[in-house]
């Protein structure tokens, strides 16, 4: 024989109730089976309002034929007179009292099951099945004083003699949920109790397998409500699904398995929408080792017990457990330490102004002289349960919340290894457990990214990311999530990820932009691995990356302006850093794309000591001078072309400043460990001396022939083997100096084409052969591709 059990959102109105009944009809052909049925729909719920609303003197006639009239919507013919009269009986009695028992509230709830084996047996007479209603009051006895707990021998003993009076080839229809106690009361089995009467029915008939029928497709490694990316379990042991039962898994009840460990009988968990697909099975080997679940419990308090009087005291813990178990106050983890003085443990949330009035009246001698000076609960918890054995689940779901600024409050592991709890703020809840089942499981990461400036770089990232994020996701499982992008004036914030038409969408936003506010959103927003890219050149947004990484966030920065502020805030935004565990790569900061920074980042970590530094830093000056140097043009002209084509700010000037060159070197300076700030540089300016002073652009380049007349002059006094080339050097001395510079055309800097960059890194060990790094050092996308490089490698950190 086979177990059904169905739940309530498999058996509502419509599509869903004309699957379910189909499941039956294609099950009966095969196979003896029995069926299990919750109340259809909401009923449940329902009910429990209509008592609510009884018990506060309200009408409940208009809810009460709603409710029938949701039955009969099913089958229309059937008639049900007497559950309504019964019904508007007990409710109107629960009206005149002005309050409901829980023997009344549980009679009441016992016609959503007793409706549902009505509709469920019609349906299928209908269609030719013979179908027979079960009431389970009749064969299912509570414990006496246990609402919740089988008389399993009495019950056993009802179960068979009952089936034993059922013919062949008739599908028996029971209620799930409900039971009776010893004084014929109605009574129910808890949560999600109707799985519980489908296992324990299955032992009572030595039953070959149960089918649990619901609306998702199995057990997932996490609540796919709060975890996008969970997956779902093929298998489990009986023993891993109890630990999921007990620790937060809505499907099963937790005395769901124990039916079925003692005859070996398999539980499938499967969706009655789409019974095709496989679903979860749990028997007695399971599929393999290894953590199979992330689980969530969200209404918990943290009790704590602090004082003198607890350190080496025997039987301080059993006074506890006995004070609240006396009141049925169960205890989900506890925690001591003898070092501090105290006791921690966790109850639900709704127990805990009982715990604590229950422990001050135990402990009451002891409050008084101070051997126990606190007894406090923090309800604003919840606990993260990690299911299943992994030797580094513990250290990688730690290591994960750190960088995620989320910090615990109480931490446990079994004995065996097989169940990790992590006691969190309950505010960070949505963000921890996807941190954690990303971290245990190494399933597709996610990084959730802020977008500071929509210039051309930005622009280009954005697009670059938006290509090809599908590809990254198959090849890296790393997912990468643009959930705000700011410029100038407005700042566009979509938690779900921006889409392509992401322009408009910033166009016609109305959040404030300032960084602070910004700031506030993302922290509300609990996202995971949240990164900020800034791709500006504003010293505002730079002074504020201190306060970004205090938030808990990553930057990358194609804004230098951060790594060339004053020496003492460079440095205090590098502690913070280490401080607070967080990243900031910056690698664009010089030469585009190429890989300048992280190599002399890796010599420095091999101790390798690196002695000067030399190069050609700017890739629009590069292309301005590489083709000066070889083409008979006016270098306005050139200048222009390269203005044109991206390679130079929107205001050459500053490219011609040198400025730009000197904060690379800058750079460069401090990574192998130098102290120096910009002023220390000595800086040749290509503006000529009398167009300095030339405030607007436009000024600027209406009087581009002095610009001609100085290079015209410069070039004039070059012989044929020579060019110029605009380099920045860090000599062995640790002088800087940015300069034009006359160089052979059989010269590595002499041959740079286009807009490459060429720095010469000279070391201790190599002497003076430098190493040499060559490439294209400007454009929007090089630059966007080289900040796209960075948020990979922190993907790969986090």
């Amino acid at each position: 024989m086979k177990i059904l059990k169905f739940g309530g959102k498999s058996l509502a109105n419509g599509e869903a109730l004309k699957k379910a009944i189909q499941i039956i009809v294609d099950a009966q052909k095969k196979d003896e089976i029995a069926i299990v049925v919750s109340a259809r729909g909401n009923n449940t719920e329902d009910l429990l309002g209509m008592v609510f609303s009884a018990s506060n003197g309200e009408s409940i006639e208009e809810p009460l034929q709603n409710f029938i009239a949701y039955q009969k919507e099913a089958l229309p013919d059937l008639s049900l007179d007497f559950e309504y009269s019964e019904l508007f009986t007990l409710l109107n009695a629960i009206k005149t009292i002005g309050f409901s028992n829980p023997s009344i509230t549980a009679k009441v709830e016992a016609y959503g099951e007793l409706i549902s084996t009505k509709v469920i047996s019609a349906i299928l007479n209908k269609k030719g099945v013979r179908a027979l209603r079960v009431d389970a009051r009749e064969i299912f006895v509570t414990q006496k004083g246990k609402p919740h707990s089988i008389d399993l021998e009495i019950s056993k003993e009802k179960t068979r003699n009952l089936w034993n009076t059922i013919e062949k080839k008739t599908v028996a229809i029971m209620t799930g949920y409900i039971a009776t106690d010893n004084d014929s009361n109605t009574t129910t089995l808890g949560r999600n109790g109707s799985n519980f009467s489908a296992t324990l029915l299955a032992n009572f008939l030595d039953a070959t397998e149960v089918q649990n029928w619901t609306n998702i497709d199995g057990l997932y490694t996490a609540d796919p409500n709060l975890v996008k990316n969970a997956l779902r379990i093929q298998s489990l042991t009986y023993k891993e699904a109890n630990e999921l039962a007990q620790f937060g898994a809505n499907i099963l009840h937790g005395k769901t398995i124990i039916p079925l460990i003692e005859k070996q009988i398999p539980l499938i968990i499967k969706n009655s929408f789409k019974p095709q697909n496989p679903g979860t099975i749990i028997n007695s080997t399971g599929l393999s080792k290894g953590i199979k679940a992330v689980n969530v419990i969200k209404d918990c308090a943290l009790i704590s017990i602090e004082g003198k009087g607890l350190l080496g005291t025997i039987g301080i813990d059993g006074r506890i457990f006995n004070a609240l178990s006396n009141e049925e106050i169960s205890v989900r983890l506890i925690a001591q330490a003898s070092s501090e003085r105290s006791i921690g443990f966790v109850v639900n949330q709704p127990d805990a102004g009982k715990a604590i009035a229950l422990l001050q009246k135990e402990f009451k001698t002891e409050l008084q002289s101070k051997d126990v000076s606190n007894i406090s609960a923090n309800e604003e918890i919840a606990i993260i349960a990690i299911t299943g054995r992994h030797n580094f689940a513990l250290e990688k779901a730690i290591s994960g919340l750190r960088k995620n600024k989320i910090w615990l409050h109480l931490m446990t592991n079994s004995i065996n290894g097989e169940h990790i709890s992590l006691v969190i703020s309950k505010k960070d809840i949505v963000k921890a457990v996807n941190v954690v089942h990303n971290q245990v499981f190494g399933a597709i990461k996610t990084i959730n990214v802020v977008s500071l400036g929509k210039g051309t770089v930005g622009k280009t990232l954005i697009q670059q990311i938006l290509e090809t994020s599908e590809k990254l996701i198959i090849k890296r499982k790393l997912k990468i999530n643009i959930v705000g992008v700011a410029n100038s004036k407005n700042f566009l914030f979509q938690e779900n990820g921006i889409g392509k038409d992401w322009e408009k969408d910033l166009e016609n936003t109305t959040t404030d932009n300032e960084i602070d506010a910004i700031l506030e959103t993302l922290k509300a927003s609990n996202l995971e691995n949240m990164v900020i890219i800034d791709n500006t050149a504003n010293k505002e947004i730079a002074s504020h990356y201190e306060t970004i990484a205090r938030s808990g966030f990553d930057i990358i920065a194609s804004n230098k302006i951060a790594n060339t502020l004053p020496y003492s805030i460079f440095e205090s935004f590098r502690e913070t850093l280490k401080l607070k565990n967080r990243h900031f790569f910056y690698e664009t900061n010089v030469g585009a794309g190429l890989p300048i920074i992280d190599t002399i980042k890796q010599m420095v970590l091999s101790d390798e000591e690196v002695i000067a530094i030399k190069g050609v830093f700017s890739g629009s000056l590069s292309y301005i001078f590489n083709r000066f140097s070889e083409e008979d043009k006016p270098f306005s002209e050139i200048l222009l072309d390269a203005k044109k084509q991206g390679f130079t700010e929107p205001d050459p000037r500053e490219d011609l400043t040198g400025n730009d060159v000197a904060r690379k070197l800058l750079i460069l300076a401090r990574e192998i460990g130098l102290q120096n700030n910009l002023e220390d540089i000595e800086v040749v300016n290509l503006i000529p001396e009398s167009l300095r002073e030339v405030k607007e652009l436009s000024e600027f380049e209406s009087k581009l022939n002095i610009v001609d007349d100085y290079y015209s002059n410069l070039k004039s006094k070059l012989n044929s083997n020579q060019v110029l080339r605009y380099v920045g050097e860090l000599n062995q001395n640790g002088k800087m100096d940015v300069k034009l510079i006359t160089v052979d055309k059989g010269s590595p800097l002499a041959g740079l084409k286009g807009a490459d960059s060429l720095i010469e890194i000279y070391t201790s060990s190599y002497g003076d052969k430098p190493i040499i790094i060559q490439g294209a050092g400007a454009g929007a996308a090089v630059t966007a591709r080289g900040v796209y490089s960075d948020l990979i490698r922190i993907g790969n950190v986090l």
